[in-house]
């Protein structure tokens, strides 16, 4: 009896099983002897279906891979707790900040231009310092330490804070807008263990007094007539400056500087002069005479030196030796 390849195929899962009869067995196996198709068939269908015997085998002989595999997760998993543990710590080190001890921070005052800063300096070296302002309260400073951390460059430690005065009563605020305060009205400094006051009235004096120029910012020369004048110049170098001489005691004067000028540098020059009788005679402004001696010298006061010039050099019309 010739029986189709599609019928056998599809007998061919039931003849796997077992559930075929003893008749459509014999007819599976002669045509299987004869149509190499279905053979192929059958022997593929045998091979994607492995015994029981076989899948249980297989389990035991994969059973100490698992063992290492699961072994190996759990060491790369506290590994990988650890390294976010240790991250962790280090980012809590460095990112954490505390309200800094009065015994551990290093105030100093700088007042000019209008301008009083406040400087804190940290007395750690591996830490720095920064300025809180609460919201609610503009007058009040809350000093902040952090670790310095090795893995970014610290220039700077300190913290700087900078009040500007409109004039002795009136601050402008860090809105921009300006505001009157009283002889009363103090700066609040927090520190952990205790809290600080500057009176606002000290800082508003400081800042708007008017500081001995530095050297630096200026330039001197000297220049001499006919008649015996030697004239002094000196010439602020930033903008927005002027200088004024003052009689700070005998053969010494003070060089001011000031920061309400208008203009160039060049027209907020300041000038000194002397007049020469001869080379051992001044005249006073009152009309009097003055011998000089021979060593005297003139004395050029500023904020950061003293210059001394002998009038020798003076009546020779030059600052230099």
């Amino acid at each position: 009896m010739k029986i189709n390849c599609e019928v056998i195929k599809d007998l061919l899962p039931s003849y796997v099983d077992g559930l075929t009869s003893p008749q459509s067995n014999e007819l599976i196996k002669e045509h299987l002897a004869k149509c190499p198709d279905c053979a192929e068939y059958l022997r593929q269908m045998t091979q994607e279906i492995p015994a029981p015997e076989e899948i249980a085998q297989n389990k035991k002989s994969i059973q100490p891979f698992k063992k290492i595999q699961r072994r190996l997760l759990s060491a790369v998993a506290a590994a990988v707790l650890l390294s976010v543990a240790v991250f962790g710590t280090i980012f809590w080190y460095y990112s954490h900040s505390w309200t800094a001890a009065s015994s551990e921070v290093k105030m100093h005052l700088d007042a000019q231009g209008t301008i009083a800063t406040l400087r804190f300096t940290p007395e750690k070296k591996n830490s720095y310092l920064y300025v809180e302002v609460p919201e609610d309260e503009e007058n009040t400073l809350i000093i902040t330490e952090k670790h310095a951390s090795p893995f970014e460059k610290t220039y700077n430690r300190s913290a700087y804070y900078s009040l500007t005065f409109l004039d002795d009563h009136t601050i402008m605020g860090l809105n921009g807008k300006s505001s009157t305060f009283s002889s009363g009205d103090v700066l609040t400094i927090q520190y952990q263990d205790t809290s600080d006051t500057i009176s606002l009235k000290e800082l508003a004096d400081k800042a708007l007094e008017n500081p001995p120029a530095n050297s630096e910012n200026v330039e001197m020369t000297c220049s001499k007539d006919n008649q015996g004048h030697v004239t002094l110049s000196f010439q602020p170098i930033l903008l927005g400056v002027s200088l004024r001489v003052e009689d700070s005691g005998t053969d010494q004067i003070l060089i001011r500087q000031y920061y309400d000028s208008q203009g160039e540098p060049s027209e907020n020059k300041a000038t000194y002069t002397l007049t020469f009788l001869d080379e051992q005679t001044l005249l006073l402004s009152d009309g009097s005479q003055r011998t000089l001696k021979g060593d005297e010298t003139l004395q050029i006061q500023y904020e950061n030196e003293t210059i001394e010039i002998p009038f020798q050099n003076l009546w020779n019309g030059t600052i230099n030796e």
